[in-house]
């Protein structure tokens, strides 16, 4: 698979998170004036991916500071739930109108407040397939 597949995957990962979190893109940006724009992303590719292999996102907040937070998303291949890659997305809260660092919303972190937790963490929540987001979400 081309790295550059990589990057798409990421994006959908933040967008179906913040789905899960009650918090569409469009919602976001209407209820709160900001807009979250990506400020660094790290991608650390640990294993081949073949085309046509399906893949499993683990997707999850790993840090919440009080202008940006980190999205994590391990990719994994879903036959053998080997971690394919791992990426780190840091985003950061500004205004829609000056584009000036402003404090993430109290309803974004309410919302995604289930999803947080450390890299290690969600790792060892999602050491099996049958583990999956569902415990990431709810413990």
């Amino acid at each position: 698979m081309r790295f550059s597949a990589f990057t798409r995957m990421i994006e959908h990962a933040e967008q179906e998170l913040m789905r899960a979190a009650g918090m569409p893109f469009s919602q976001i940006m209407d209820a709160h004036a900001s807009w979250l724009p990506r400020r660094h992303l790290t991608i650390e590719y640990l294993a081949p991916a073949r085309l046509d292999e399906e893949l499993a996102l683990v997707t999850y907040v790993a840090h919440m500071g009080e202008t940006s937070m980190t999205y994590a998303v391990d990719i994994r291949d879903r036959a053998r739930w080997r971690l394919v890659a791992s990426a780190a997305l840091v985003v950061v809260c500004v205004g829609r109108e000056d584009f000036a660092k402003r404090s993430l919303p109290q309803s974004t972190r309410d919302a995604l407040a289930p999803f947080h937790c450390s890299v290690d963490e969600a790792r060892r929540l999602t050491q099996t397939p049958s583990a999956g987001v569902a415990r990431l979400q709810h413990d």
